[in-house]
């Protein structure tokens, strides 16, 4: 629905506090349906009572019109930034048709005033006829706020947080009592104590973990010492075996070698002996 855009010129001389748009929008729904009740009734009771009760409850529809526009344009601009460009978009519709309800608000306000005056029952028709059409675009507004909250998260703390934008600097302000300069000139007062707080731990740490390190290096010292230990002695027993062998072959041999020399001198005897007798 592309409607003309259309504004209230009038500035506030004070500042509208946020979430308060809620309160307002209650009554803006409520007052309207009420006004048609009564005129619904009063078209055979005839009451002036009944009358001047839809009257002032008009009036007070065209103030509650107006503090609805204006709390919803403050609410609008604290959550415009943390808005997707869709939510940004129903936002601007709603503010517009928000704007033509207040305009409308206005109008029927004197149209009630003018079918007081006139009395004649096409003038109350008439107001009853664009009174529904009224409460029919006043639903259609009221559907739309509904999905900026429950679809969007317009004004939710939490969704608000969660947006790209995260919160604003109003809100930064009132949850650290700082601005948003103060907090950073804060957080650089900080940083060089942290860091000072940081090299005693470090070197505290370093300290503990040498005798650690020392000790593991004289465990592995021990382990190597035990290592080389051990090797010389398994190669001293093996060169005392060694040589137990040899001198055991050596001791073999020299018998083998003496009883053959034995063997040869009985032999030469022997044959010596046989020699000599033929001569006899």
């Amino acid at each position: 629905m592309n409607l003309p855009v259309i504004d209230i010129p009038v500035q506030l001389p004070f500042e509208v506090p946020v979430m308060v748009h809620p309160v307002f929008v209650h009554f803006a729904i409520a007052i309207p349906v009420i006004v048609f009740l009564l005129e619904i009734a009063n078209i055979k009771a005839r009451n002036r009572a009944v009358s001047v009760t839809s009257l002032f409850l008009m009036t007070l529809g065209v103030l509650v019109y107006a503090g609805a526009f204006f709390s919803g344009k403050a609410d609008g601009s604290h959550a415009w930034s943390m808005l997707s460009p869709e939510a940004q978009e129903e936002l601007k519709f709603h503010k517009l048709l928000g704007t033509y309800l207040v305009y409308a608000m206005g109008a029927l306000f004197l149209l009630k005033i003018l079918a007081m005056l006139v009395k004649r029952p096409w003038a109350r028709d008439m107001f009853i006829a664009f009174l529904l059409v009224f409460i029919g675009v006043m639903y259609k507004q009221g559907k739309d706020g509904g999905e900026l909250v429950y679809e969007y998260g317009v004004n939710v703390a939490p969704v608000m947080h969660a947006q790209p934008g995260g919160e604003t600097e109003s809100e930064a302000t009132e949850t650290t009592g700082e601005s948003a300069p103060a907090v950073e000139a804060h957080e650089e007062q900080n940083a060089p104590a942290v860091h000072e707080s940081a090299e005693p731990q470090t070197h505290e740490a370093t300290e503990a973990a040498e005798p650690a390190a020392e000790a593991t290096h004289e465990e592995a010292s021990g382990e190597a010492a035990e290592t080389t230990e051990t090797g010389e002695a398994t190669h001293e027993n093996a060169t005392e075996n060694a040589t137990e062998e040899a001198t055991e072959s050596g001791d073999e041999s020299a018998e083998s070698a003496h009883e053959t020399g034995e063997g040869s001198s009985g032999t030469e005897g022997e044959n010596a002996t046989h020699a000599e007798t033929p001569a006899h």
